[in-house]
Order: C-alpha cells, then sequence, then structure tokens
C-alpha cells in the first residue's frame, strides 16, 4: 500500500522564495569548504596518546557519502506521495513511473566515481589553500564538455568552447599564482613547493573523475529514469557501504604512516573524533551543511536558470577566499588563515577570468554571438505530485553532480544521443 499523506489546498501550502535557496546554496557550499580545510588542520589526541593533525583523506569522503544519504528521506517521502497519488488518480495519473530495483544498484557506478574523486581533491586540499581548492574545481566544466561531446555525441557551440578556453586558461594562472605565491613565502622550503604542486594535480585529477561522473548520472537519468533525490541518496548509501565493506579494511592491511602502520585506521579516526569536542562541532556543522546544500542545489536548478548557478559559484569562492583572509587577519598565528600576497592579484586575476569563462559558457554573456536556446520547465522533485513548479530559464542539466558542481549547463537533452544508438 502506498504511504499516506494529506493533500494540502493550494491556497495553504508553503512556497519558499527562490532567494532563500540561493542563500542556502551559497551559505552551505562555502561552509562545505571551510568545514573540511578545518577539520584537516585539526589536532586530536590519537590511540598512541600523542597529538597528531586529523588529514584523514578517506574518512572525510566518507562523512560527505554520510550526509549524502540523508537527502534519500527526501526521495522516499516524494515516493509516498506519488504512490498514493498513483492509487487515488490511476497509476497513469503521474508520468513519472516508480523506482525500480535495478535503478537502486546502478547508481553504485557513479558512487564510485565519486569516492575516488572526492579523495584525489580532499588530497589536494591538505597541501593548498582553501580558496585555491576552491577555484581549481573550476576544471570539472572542461572535463564534464570534453566528456559529454566524446561519449554522448553532444553537440557544443564555438561560445560554450570559448567558455571553455577561458576556464582552462583561469586554472591555469590560479595555479602559476599559487606556485609562486609558495616559492615567495616567508621560510617556505622546496618541498613545500613540490606538495603544493601535487596538491594542485590531485584536485584537477579528482575533477577529471567527477566530470566523467557527470556523463554516467546523465545515462542514468535519461536511460534508466531515475530521479534526482533518489540519485544523490543512493549515491550517499553506496558510498557507506563501500567505505565500510571495502576501502576500510584495505587501507587497514595497507602499510603506512597511520596508527598500526597502515595507511589509515578507521579506528584511530573515531578515537581522534571522540577526544577532540572541535573535531565534532565541525564534523557535524560539515553533516548538517552537505544535506542542505544539496537539497538548496537542487531547488535553485529547478526554480532558477543555469546563470544564477554561475553567479552562485563564483561568490562562493569569493565567500571561502574572503573567510580565509579575515582569519589570518584576526589570528596572524592561526593555521587556518590564508595571507594576501602580491601574487594573490594574479590569483583575482585568474579568478575573475574563471568567472569570465562560465559566464561565456552559460550565454550570460554572448560576444556578440548567437546564443544556446532555453529549456523548457521542469517539474520540482520537491513539491506535491501534480503540482510543478518551473521557470523559463531552468536547468537542463539531469545530472545532480552536474547541478551542484558545474554552475552551468551542458547541453540541450535534444543534443544527447549515446554512441552506437
Amino acid at each position: 500500500q502506498g504511504c499516506f499523506s494529506p493533500r494540502f489546498p493550494h491556497h495553504v501550502r508553503v512556497a519558499m522564495h527562490p532567494g532563500w535557496y540561493m542563500a542556502g546554496l551559497l551559505t552551505f557550499g562555502a561552509m562545505n569548504t571551510l568545514c573540511t580545510k578545518l577539520t584537516l588542520l585539526t589536532k586530536s589526541e590519537d590511540l598512541d596518546g600523542e597529538m597528531e593533525m586529523f588529514s584523514k583523506p578517506w574518512f572525510a569522503v566518507y562523512r560527505m557519502f554520510q550526509g549524502m544519504s540523508f537527502v534519500l528521506i527526501f526521495h522516499v517521502i516524494r515516493e509516498c506521495l506519488n504512490s498514493r497519488k498513483r492509487k487515488v488518480e490511476g497509476y497513469d495519473a503521474l508520468d513519472e513511473q516508480p523506482s525500480s530495483i535495478k535503478s537502486y544498484f546502478m547508481v553504485a557506478v557513479p558512487a564510485l566515481l565519486d569516492l575516488f574523486g572526492t579523495v584525489a581533491t580532499t588530497v589536494g586540499l591538505i597541501y593548498i589553500d582553501a580558496s585555491v581548492w576552491q577555484m581549481l574545481r573550476g576544471s570539472i566544466v572542461v572535463f564534464a564538455t570534453l566528456f559529454s561531446v566524446l561519449v554522448l555525441k553532444r553537440k557544443m557551440p564555438f561560445q560554450r568552447w570559448l567558455g571553455v578556453g577561458i576556464c582552462t586558461a583561469a586554472i591555469v594562472v590560479v595555479g602559476y599564482a599559487n606556485m609562486m605565491q609558495t616559492h615567495a613565502g616567508h621560510g617556505v622550503k622546496q618541498k613545500d613547493s613540490n606538495m603544493a604542486l601535487f596538491g594542485m594535480a590531485m584536485v584537477v585529477l579528482g575533477q577529471a573523475v567527477q566530470g566523467s561522473q557527470v556523463v554516467v548520472e546523465e545515462v542514468l537519468m535519461k536511460n534508466v529514469q531515475v530521479p534526482p533525490l533518489m540519485l544523490v541518496g543512493m549515491e550517499g548509501v553506496w558510498g557507506v557501504v563501500f567505505m565500510f565493506l571495502v576501502v576500510f579494511p584495505i587501507l587497514g592491511a595497507l602499510p603506512g604512516n597511520d596508527y598500526g602502520g597502515c595507511m589509515e585506521s578507521l579506528k584511530n579516526d573515531v578515537a581522534m573524533v571522540q577526544n577532540s569536542h572541535h573535531l565534532q562541532v565541525l564534523i557535524l556543522a560539515y553533516l548538517f551543511s552537505v544535506f542542505t546544500f544539496n537539497i538548496s542545489g537542487m531547488m535553485v536548478t529547478y526554480s532558477l536558470s543555469a546563470v544564477h548557478r554561475t553567479m552562485l559559484e563564483a561568490s562562493r569562492t569569493a565567500v571561502v577566499w574572503a573567510m580565509d583572509l579575515l582569519i589570518h587577519q584576526m589570528w596572524p598565528t592561526s593555521p587556518y588563515g590564508e595571507t594576501w600576497s602580491s601574487w594573490s592579484w594574479l590569483q583575482l586575476f585568474g579568478f575573475a577570468m574563471l568567472v569570465l569563462g562560465q559566464a561565456t559558457y552559460s550565454s550570460l554573456i554572448t560576444w556578440g554571438m548567437k546564443q544556446a536556446p532555453v529549456a523548457a520547465g521542469k517539474p520540482s522533485p520537491f513539491m506535491d505530485p501534480g503540482s510543478p513548479v518551473v521557470s523559463p530559464g531552468m536547468s537542463i542539466m539531469s545530472s545532480p553532480k552536474a547541478q551542484l558542481e558545474l554552475g552551468v549547463d551542458l547541453a540541450l537533452d535534444d543534443d544527447f544521443e549515446l554512441v552506437g544508438s
């Protein structure tokens, strides 16, 4: 039997202004980055009784999946509402069919890609500033575009290739500014510069993996009809399962510098969290921000355009950078802050190029060229079934990863064509 949920009259349903969704995406998106960076730099007592930095990238990935899994609650509620509507008004009352068991298992594929992509970017965050990390993540636009053209055979107009080119140049400028700032640091050793280069390479590698995840999610959303809420939630569930059944046991068996001579000890991770109230607060704040960021991001996607997401992603980077600079200004000896140097101007120029590239890609800036067509509206996955909320300029991307991280749309659904189809 379907779950019962009272159907309220239209005049008593609560509707939130899109500004709240935008504020949530901006606030909790920046909160994600800052909480992750602060967690990696926080010290706690380990099982050996020594104070060590909580630089645990795999545990950070587990926390991300845990936060994503909470989104499944909203999917279950929506399935219950749809089930009741089918029972009351007939099975064909809704175009959307109930999620199949097969779709729940197929979500494991993008979850694996998300796992490895997030680990790579988290490792990179250990060695570079949060602002640089946030900017380098803009390279996902480049990789997602390349994969969508090569695998999905999407057609990209010249304007979007121009946007990709500007974004690529921006990534190079930001990376160069970070390297030169490291070289010019006070007493910074050469090995630190090498580790900064390694950190940036890991971030770009992670974005390449997550760019392929966007393509896989697009295939699932179009060919298997996986609802976006279920895709995000089940990716979280599968990620947690993979971490406990496969990843953590392997990490515990591989040689490394963590407790017990392994690569990363889950037992030691848990003990360090238990021994630090600061870590506990940061982890709870991160779990909350991941959950609210995913919800806010989808609501922005379904109620506003990709142009808004482009500007929000740029604002998110600016907030992270401003917070880093403010922390250093207020507490100069704190390891959490970031200094402003002469090379920061070049980084700022690279950031401006990144925004310009994304704005070009999104047709916010057309350079006198023909604009890409605007997609038709889509029903919101959060509202009561049968009550679609549409916007004439809303997103055409189906992939939740693309909705939350790209800030741009790749192509119209009509351009979607699988290889060999």
